[in-house]
């Protein structure tokens, strides 16, 4: 291997070494550390209200744009179950955002819609959990 072969090499990993350092620097950050929690308590949130709303294994549909679509699975669709054929839902599963009060989780709250009403109502808004704040958790650093 000639000298210069090495010194590329060499140069090429310090370079990966610093940006590697960067990257961890950034995610111990406390700023990505409170986004990070936030992040965290929103879909917890999220989970929590779909939990009052719907039983694990009950089947539902999911309606909803698609950015609320993620949010939706991004909280619930480890447990969720969908309904298939859409004709044996016991719910549909949305989000409504811009919600203001101290129910919402950063100012969305988790709806459902019923095929059949429950206890005479036809739609609910999930409760049990709220996380103070407006508009989506932060988006993490790349």
């Amino acid at each position: 291997m000639s000298l210069g072969a090495v010194v590329v090499a060499v140069l090429g990993m310090s370079v990966q070494a610093v940006r590697g350092n960067r990257t961890v620097s950034v995610q111990r950050s406390a700023l990505t550390i409170h986004d990070a929690a936030l992040d965290d308590a929103f879909y917890h949130c999220i989970d929590v209200q779909t939990r009052s709303l719907i039983a694990p294994g009950e089947p539902v549909l999911l309606r909803d744009d698609l950015g609320d679509l993620v949010t939706l699975l991004k909280g619930v669709g480890s447990w969720v179950t969908i309904a298939n054929p859409p004709s044996t839902a016991v719910a549909r599963i949305s989000l409504r955002n811009n919600v203001a009060g101290q129910r919402a989780c950063l100012g969305t709250v988790v709806v459902a819609t019923y095929a059949k009403p429950q206890d005479g109502v036809r739609v609910r808004v999930g409760s049990g959990s709220s996380v103070a704040g407006k508009g989506p958790p932060p988006a993490p650093p790349l």
